[in-house]
Order: C-alpha cells, then structure tokens, then sequence
C-alpha cells in the first residue's frame, strides 16, 4: 500500500471514490432490503416506505460525495 501511495501522489482521493462507490450498497441498501425480506414486511406498509425513503437519501448523500471525490482526483491530478 505505502509504494502504491508513494506512486500515486492522489492516493486518498482515489480511496475516497471507492468508497463512495461501495458504501452504499454494503452498508445501507442491502441490510435494510435484508431486514424487510426476512422481518416480511409489506411493501406499502409504513416501516417499508421509511426504510426506502431512508435508503434514498443516504443515496443521494453518497452520489453527492462520489461527485465530490471525482472532483478531488480531477484537481489533484490537473491542477
């Protein structure tokens, strides 16, 4: 890890991109689909709605740092 980061100056902003891409379907989108399968929660029911509104926004929580972290790798490779 430590010559791949000495190679590659970005090393944290690229770090941060994988991230953003798998945080969210690891960490949110999976359990709570898992939890809502094995609880047999019904799909219109209140807890359903909830988790999914939840998983939403944590969606669009991420994509917001994946943008940022692209943003971060495009500046500290070109500028």
């Amino acid at each position: 890890m430590t010559g791949i980061a000495v190679l590659f100056p970005y090393f944290n902003q690229v770090v941060g991109v994988s991230g953003a891409i798998t945080f969210w379907p690891i960490v949110v989108y999976f359990p709570a689909e898992m939890y809502l399968t094995q609880k047999r929660i019904e799909s219109w029911k209140s807890k359903a709605i909830a988790f999914r509104v939840f998983t939403m926004v944590c969606l669009v929580v991420i994509l917001y740092a994946f943008v940022g972290s692209i943003r971060g790798v495009i500046v500290a490779r070109f500028g």
